[in-house]
């Protein structure tokens, strides 16, 4: 098995345009949990929490993390904000990936996501988004690599990351 990357962090944190940039400049394939979902169930995520239930839905999540995560070759996986907080996946990432925590301070995250009508989340309002950040924080924290992505660009973040990267064993044998 090759090396996988999971990028985690709440809602407007870059893990999706993070993931993007990073994939490229390993040269490896990106894959969006999410967008993995949606494959294989032939819902939206929307959709899936409507009529299955979230219940449902991170059993889904989780399965589709595992088999990812059991992939033979290099992957950078960006995930939900959610996942890190479901059962046991944060063992299950750190066990099989080294994991990324792209951090950013609320207001911020809240500025990005305010302003795209895709979160239904947001429709809850500002306060109780925040309690849900809050909740993660600790599960988020226990990432093997943090990395702020409010206080700079996309290029600066992957700069940081690939540093970062290049303190673990793993990573250096495979690239």
């Amino acid at each position: 098995m090759r090396l996988k990357i999971v990028l985690l962090g709440f809602m407007g944190s870059g893990k999706s345009t993070i993931g993007r940039l990073l994939s490229e400049r390993l040269e490896v394939p990106f894959l969006d949990l999410d967008e993995e979902i949606i494959r294989k169930t032939e819902l939206s995520i929307p959709e899936i929490f409507s009529s299955l239930g979230e219940e449902k839905f991170r059993e889904i999540e989780r399965e589709t993390l595992t088999g990812l995560l059991s992939k033979p070759g290099s992957l950078v996986i960006s995930t939900g904000g959610g996942v890190p907080a479901y059962k046991d996946n944060m063992e299950l990432i750190n066990k099989n990936s080294i994991s990324i925590y792209l951090k950013a301070d609320f207001e911020k995250l809240w500025e990005r996501i305010s302003k795209d009508g895709n979160r239904p989340l947001v429709a809850a309002g500002k306060e109780k988004v925040r309690k849900l950040f809050e909740r993660r924080i600790p599960f988020y924290e226990r990432a093997d690599i943090v990395v702020r992505t409010d206080s700079q660009t996309p290029e600066e973040t992957i700069d940081e990351i690939l540093k970062k990267l290049n303190s673990f064993p793993d990573f250096l044998k495979v690239y």
